[in-house]
Order: structure tokens, then C-alpha cells, then sequence
């Protein structure tokens, strides 16, 4: 649960605050949510080795969000926080604003639920 949640409250401590900001955050939560209890329910359905361990994850695996979680860091680091976030906002003012950084969120999201992606576990 930690890997869902802790990078989507750090985008939050560095300044994604926006109405849609926090829309797009939760449904990364949520997609982290579904992930796990996708795998709990289908590690028996998937493809088995010699081991007996399953030979692919089906979407990508939860930790991959600490890659968010390292660049936010590296922003950190830089002073990018707040007012400073790459790229800024898009519709600055309206009920629409949101900083186009927290499409990697939605991204990230979209590739851990998905049912055709298959990474080869090592």
C-alpha cells in the first residue's frame, strides 16, 4: 500500500494541489489499490516456471511508482517545489488548473492495471 499512497502524498507535500491535481493523484491510489488485489486474486491464473513461480507480472509492479518518487526527489533537491514544478500549470485560474507533471501519476496508474502489458519477472 505504501508504494501507492506515499508518492502520491509526497506530490501533494511539493505542491500538486490543485482540484484536479488531487483527482488525478487519488485515481493513482487507486490503481495502486487495484493492482495488488489483482494480483492476490490471479497469481494462480498466470503462466508457472519450473520453480513454480509465476513467469510474468501482469501490468507493471507497484514499486515502479518509486521512480516518481525519486524524481520528485531530485526536484526537491533542485528547489523545484511549489510555484517551481516543471512544466508549471495548464489552465491557471479556472476549476481546471493542473500541473501537467501528474500525468506521470496517471501514466504510471494506467501501466500497473493493465491486462495486456506482461513484465518478465528476473
Amino acid at each position: 500500500m505504501s508504494f501507492g499512497l506515499s508518492p502520491a502524498a509526497a506530490a501533494f507535500a511539493i505542491g500538486l494541489r490543485t482540484p484536479a491535481d488531487h483527482f488525478f493523484l487519488t485515481f493513482f491510489v487507486l490503481c495502486g489499490l487495484t493492482r495488488l488485489a489483482r494480483f492476490n486474486i490471479t497469481v494462480a491464473n498466470v503462466p508457472k516456471d519450473a520453480t513454480g513461480k509465476s513467469k510474468y507480472f501482469e501490468g507493471t509492479p507497484i514499486p515502479t511508482s518509486l521512480s516518481i518518487a525519486a524524481l520528485m526527489a531530485y526536484w526537491v533537491s533542485q528547489g523545484w517545489i511549489l510555484e517551481d514544478i516543471p512544466l508549471g500549470t495548464l489552465a491557471t485560474g479556472t476549476i481546471f488548473e493542473v500541473h501537467p507533471v501528474v500525468g506521470l501519476f496517471v501514466l504510471s496508474g494506467c501501466l500497473m492495471t493493465s491486462k495486456t502489458l506482461h513484465v518478465p519477472k528476473p
